[in-house]
């Protein structure tokens, strides 16, 4: 800031030499085209006046008449007015403008007032401005508004700030005991600047950092950081950077930390970014963030925590005891109970093949069986179990396996079986038939035997024997039978339940008569041999 200039305005005295650009305007009363000769001079002290003219010796001394009122004036009547413009003498290149209201004449020991009216004529605001008055010796001032500063006859006001355009007055109530010139002279200063701005920013940061709070173990975690740029003026070169939780891999392949650019922040200015990514495990996975810009700026964020949940499955299958198989086969009730393990929900399905040896009867919530039978449970909480069941027929003795899975989405799938037998009734059917039973004496005859497993199981060693008697002689069969002593031992083996085994021989009679061909069949499940007779007439011819 540089010094203040100050302008010092003598009025009268150089308005009157035409030094500067002033005027004086009377409103009535006595011309003072004087002030009095009070003035102040160039170091502010006050010289003394000329000595006034003797008056004339003949005739008294007459004042001078007073000019014609004005027709118009800002001081009103009987009053003088007299302007300055400063520093330059002209309103359009002037910071400030001094208007001075005087009487033109007073009466000695009464008060009169006169005023100054003080105005800034920039576009800027002018400071710390000082109007000073410095009156002559013989004017008592009574007093000002507002109140002056020093005393008589060196008066000052600090007139402060002038805003641009704005106007100041000072009031000065005065006397003067004696007849005669009295006046004041007037100083203004006010302080010139040069003045020039720079801007003071302060950027800040701040960074959030916010993760999905709940996953299950197979799904993406993801997350957003934000760094902003909470304070003014420009955060260069900002950064974000995330710290990871261990065992969590960003979907780009990062573990342990992410760094992300945001460049240049304005004030106010924020950037996102997101982050997701996977992990291997269940637990509660916390991740920090952290911002760096220039310059030297930090900031960093409360850690975000995702809890990270998983379902596990059990399942453990039920069979039925077994028992025997009769004509109609026998129902066989598989169970199946899953169990939820882990620590979150999930839609859980069972798949059951129907076992081998086996028909689908029924199942309970279930859609229709075929090769094998699916169950879908819903949503099984932790903890919680369902079971099913389904129903198959086995028509036969014999073992059956039963196995299901249990799947569910991010769990293992697991699996269970179980196994039964069932045990059948035996039982043999045997049969000896001929095609006509009247044959000739000597004519070959064929005879046909069958076997039948009737039962429920199998049926092991089974043989027929056919007894013959003296009078008929066996001559062949398809089935090489063992052939002594009057029988015909017949080896079929095993047969299963419902099997049946046909064969023939032939043998011929050497006797006309009635003759009967008995047949016994035997098992290793059956105690008692199954006899089966056919009778043949033999006649001759």
């Amino acid at each position: 800031m540089t010094h203040g200039v100050k302008a010092i305005l003598i009025a009268s005295a150089l308005c009157s030499l035409g030094m500067i650009g002033c005027s004086t305007t009377s409103t009535g009363g006595k011309s003072p085209n004087t002030v009095g000769g009070y003035w102040g001079g160039p170091s502010g002290e006050r010289t003394a006046p000329a000595p006034a003219p003797a008056p004339a010796k003949t005739e008294a001394a007459k004042p001078a008449p007073a000019p014609a009122p004005a027709a118009s004036g800002a001081c009103g009547p009987g009053m003088s007015q007299t302007s300055l413009a400063l520093p330059t003498g002209s309103k359009s290149t002037s910071v400030l403008n001094i208007d001075r209201c005087m009487p033109v004449e007073v009466i000695a020991g009464q008060n009169f007032t006169y005023t100054y009216k003080v105005c800034n004529l920039t576009s800027t605001e002018v400071s710390n401005v000082i109007l000073k008055d410095m009156c002559a010796p013989s004017m008592q001032i009574v007093g000002s508004e507002p109140a002056a500063s020093g005393t008589a006859p060196n008066l000052w006001w600090n007139l402060g700030n002038l805003a641009p355009g704005q106007c100041k007055t000072v009031t000065v109530t005065a006397k003067s005991a004696a007849s005669g010139q009295v006046g004041s002279c007037a100083t203004a200063e006010w302080a010139q600047s040069f003045c020039q701005e720079v801007a003071v920013v302060q950027p800040a940061l701040k960074v959030d950092l916010a993760m999905q709070p709940n996953a299950l173990k197979c799904d993406t975690i993801c997350g957003k950081v934000t760094v902003t740029n909470t304070g003014t003026g420009v955060a260069r070169d900002a950064k974000a950077t995330v710290t990871l939780p261990a065992g969590f891999t960003t979907t780009d392949g990062k573990t342990g930390s992410a760094v992300f650019s945001a460049g240049d922040l304005a004030p106010k200015q924020s950037k996102s970014f997101d982050i997701c990514g996977t992990v291997k495990a269940t637990g509660s996975f916390c991740s920090t963030a952290a911002a760096t810009a220039n310059p030297g700026l930090t900031a960093s964020a409360a850690q975000a925590c995702t809890t990270v949940t998983a379902p596990a499955l059990k399942i453990t299958a039920e069979c039925p005891a077994g028992g025997i198989v009769g004509r109609g086969g026998r129902n066989l009730t598989f169970k199946f109970t899953v169990t939820n393990t882990g620590n979150a929900a999930c839609d859980t399905t069972v798949t059951s093949p129907v076992p081998a040896g086996t028909t689908f009867v029924s199942a309970d919530n279930a859609g229709a069986g075929g090769a094998s039978v699916s169950w879908k449970l819903g949503s099984l909480a932790p903890n919680a179990s369902k079971t099913v069941s389904m129903v198959v027929n086995a028509k036969a003795a014999g073992s059956f396996n039963a196995s299901a899975t249990a799947t569910c989405a991010c769990a293992d799938p697991v699996s269970a079986n179980c196994s039964t037998s069932t045990t059948g009734v035996p039982d043999i059917g045997t049969l000896v038939t001929d095609a006509d039973g009247v044959v000739s004496v000597g004519a070959p005859h064929v005879y046909t035997c069958e076997v039948m497993n009737q039962g429920m199981v199998n049926l092991t060693n089974v043989k027929m024997v056919i007894s013959i008697p003296a009078d008929l002689t066996f001559i062949s069969s398809d089935a090489n039978p063992k052939v002594g002593g009057g029988k015909l031992e017949f080896a079929i083996g095993t047969l299963a339940p419902g099997a049946t085994r046909r064969f023939t021989f032939t043998a011929k009679a050497s006797k006309a008569g009635e003759i009967l061909v008995v047949g016994e069949t035997t098992c290793s499940e059956l105690k008692t041999p199954v006899r089966d007779d056919e009778l043949t007439n033999y006649v001759a011819e």
